[in-house]
């Protein structure tokens, strides 16, 4: 049996209400289902969050790597971005069962993050090097959602709280506000991103190559890739900027 931490326990049921309850309820009997399945032993989860990812061996003695969500709308959208992605700069995806929320992807190895990088510059070429391979002009998409979708929430924010939200000044969301819809008037071409792509997102793989991992899917300006990028990398005394 593989227990759950507690939090993550506590995340599903916050984040999906009922139907999380009912998919931790019957958590179990889907590990064993998987198993049957695609003929693999799933092993100790890594650190959890909202989804449920662990190694996995199967029979034939390869390693696999086996991701469980509530089924959402998040989580077709990851799952049509690896598709149209198709392993180029991103990690591969072996099988997926898009009504029960499960993803079966290759295990990256030693699948060291390029946070573990100390040289700036190196990180942010490799990583440069990967969003070169990952965009491409944007397909007809089912699930992945626009951009512009973040800028009518951001919108929706700023005039629920026009004096700012906790540590959010006014001044920032204005600013905020004005870049979207700066954006949205000059983008002339929009791309498939990876929608949430940092130094955690990005793993070595057995062939001394580096791949991007989870995908969120976000077709817009290339910009939102890079800035995601760079955000996660700030130094302490500029975090206000």
């Amino acid at each position: 049996m593989i227990r759950l931490p507690s939090n993550f326990v506590k995340t599903i049921k916050e984040v999906h209400k009922e139907k999380g309850e009912n998919w931790l309820n019957n958590f179990q009997e889907l590990i064993h289902w998987c198993e049957e399945r695609w003929q693999l032993k799933i092993m100790p989860p890594f650190d959890l969050s909202y989804n449920f990812v662990a190694p996995a061996i199967r029979n034939d003695g390869l390693e696999a790597v086996v991701k469980l969500a509530v089924p959402n709308d998040e989580f077709l959208s990851e799952a049509e971005a690896l598709a149209l992605f198709n392993g180029n700069g991103m990690v591969k995806v072996i099988d997926v069962d898009k009504e029960m929320g499960i993803l079966i992807l290759e295990r990256l190895k030693p699948g060291t993050t390029l946070a573990s990088l100390e040289n700036y510059e190196e990180a942010a070429l490799i990583a440069s090097n990967i969003m070169k391979k990952l965009w491409r002009p944007a397909p007809k998409s089912v699930y992945i959602p626009h951009s512009k979708e973040r800028g009518i929430s951001l919108g929706k924010i700023f005039a629920e709280h026009p004096e700012g939200l906790g540590p959010i000044t006014k001044e920032m969301l204005q600013e905020a506000t004005e870049i979207f819809q700066r954006l949205f008037k000059n983008a002339d071409q929009s791309f498939l991103l990876h929608g949430d792509l940092h130094h955690y997102n990005i793993l070595m793989s057995s062939s001394s190559s580096w791949l991007a991992i989870d995908p969120k899917g976000l077709i817009g300006d290339r910009e939102y890739d890079v800035i995601q990028f760079l955000l996660n990398k700030l130094p302490d005394d500029q975090i206000s900027k």
